[in-house]
């Protein structure tokens, strides 16, 4: 398996977030970006693995906040992939985009290359991370930073109680590498880095 993350630009030059892409058996896209020219970035990247937007028959939205489904009815009118995202999220991202989720998800769903759902509410109230192999793609419920992982800032989740005991809830999960969708990732010792997190939210 191989995850590939593609970073979206403001101006084509401040990251604002990254979607991804897993690649084995089949081929699953992993957030929209911003807008239709975060689609463009995504099909830039497919084309460097000699792929076409119509290899990925699905497309995995971790929550419904703008920088990740943005590009959703850009992908729709490009492709035939079928949508899926936590059912207490489906509703936000339908009203927000005008496109119809097809695949409302829960915790522990099984996808395609043995991708798993891990539910995480408290930044939305869908909010979710994907276990691919030894990868956490974590959405927004952490962020990287150059010190380390992060909560996300307060003022942009729900919930921030929640927020915290899904992080804590991370912990129950093995993984080695930590793929964010705003900041530095964690290519490896990820699960170390989240057990630090952990403690620093306890003191």
């Amino acid at each position: 398996m191989q995850i590939h993350t593609i970073h979206h630009k403001m101006f084509g030059l401040i990251d604002v977030c990254k979607s991804f892409i897993i690649e084995d058996s089949e081929v699953i896209l992993v957030d929209t970006g911003l807008n239709s020219s975060s689609i463009n970035n995504i099909l830039k990247k497919l084309a460097t693995r000699q792929y076409s937007l119509l290899v990925a028959k699905l497309c995995v939205l971790t929550h419904s906040h703008r920088d990740h489904v943005g590009g959703l009815s850009k992908l729709k009118e490009l492709s035939n992939c079928q949508i899926a995202a936590h059912e207490a999220d489906v509703d936000e991202i339908e009203k927000a985009t005008g496109v119809e989720v097809d695949l409302r998800l829960r915790d522990g769903d099984l996808l395609p290359c043995g991708v798993q759902v891990i539910y995480l509410p408290g930044h939305t109230l869908g909010s979710i991370a994907l276990l691919a192999g030894n990868t956490l793609i974590t959405g927004d419920t952490i962020r990287g930073s150059p010190v380390g992982l992060q909560p996300p800032p307060s003022l942009y989740s729900k919930d921030n109680d929640s927020v915290y005991a899904s992080i804590r809830h991370l912990a129950t999960y093995d993984f080695d590498r930590v793929l964010v969708s705003h900041g530095n990732d964690i290519e490896s010792g990820g699960k170390e880095a989240l057990i630090r997190l952990i403690e620093r939210l306890e003191d």
